[in-house]
């Protein structure tokens, strides 16, 4: 797996996309390498861009994002088949880290420990900011239907998790399954 990552814009047919840069790494050999951000919350479009999506209009530009080494790659096959394919590179940008605000409210103790162990044992390189899990525990509330407006145990958390683009989709994806999680898009920042 790459350390280094960058978002390549590219302009063209989504499925010719797709099957291009899988059959490429299908052919070298190369396993989980490309992302496509539309697969995977990663927020990369402007006001426009979000309002276009929203009334299913699709546009003809699409956000990768893939391993600097494997970007060189497909940059020189594109080159050398540019006459035969409607591809082009728009701009490529290397990736510094990404980010993504969560927030979360459980009104049980099992489903509130899942929840700290989630968001409190991190896999190596992420971290998280702001994050300050508040318990509360009601005796009154004890027997109270689910829905009810007064639970004997509550927990609260926001927070951002940030660091290496990969590692944070890989935890965005575990995470986004998790009954009362909510996560916003994915942020990119950029080297310089």
């Amino acid at each position: 797996m790459n350390s280094e990552y960058c978002e390549v814009v590219v302009e063209g047919s989504l499925d010719l996309i797709r099957g291009v840069v899988v059959g490429f790494l299908e052919g070298r050999g190369i396993q989980g390498e490309a992302i496509f951000s539309e697969d995977h919350h990663v927020e990369n479009e402007g006001r426009l861009g979000q309002m276009m999506r929203l009334i299913g209009v699709k546009g003809n530009h699409f956000h990768l994002i893939i391993g600097v080494g494997f970007f060189k790659l497909l940059e020189e096959a594109l080159e050398r088949r540019k006459a035969e394919l409607a591809l082009k590179i728009i701009s490529e940008k290397k990736i510094k880290q990404a980010s993504f605000e969560f927030r979360y409210r459980a009104y049980t103790r099992e489903l509130g420990d899942e929840l700290m162990a989630l968001f409190g044992d991190l896999p190596e390189g992420l971290q998280v900011r702001d994050y300050k899990p508040r318990e509360t525990l009601l005796p009154e509330g004890k027997g109270v239907e689910a829905y009810a407006p007064l639970h004997e145990y509550e927990i609260k958390a926001t927070g951002t998790m940030y660091g290496p683009v990969r590692e944070v989709i890989d935890f965005y994806g575990r995470a986004e399954h998790h009954d009362m999680v909510e996560l916003d898009a994915i942020r990119l920042e950029y080297a310089d």
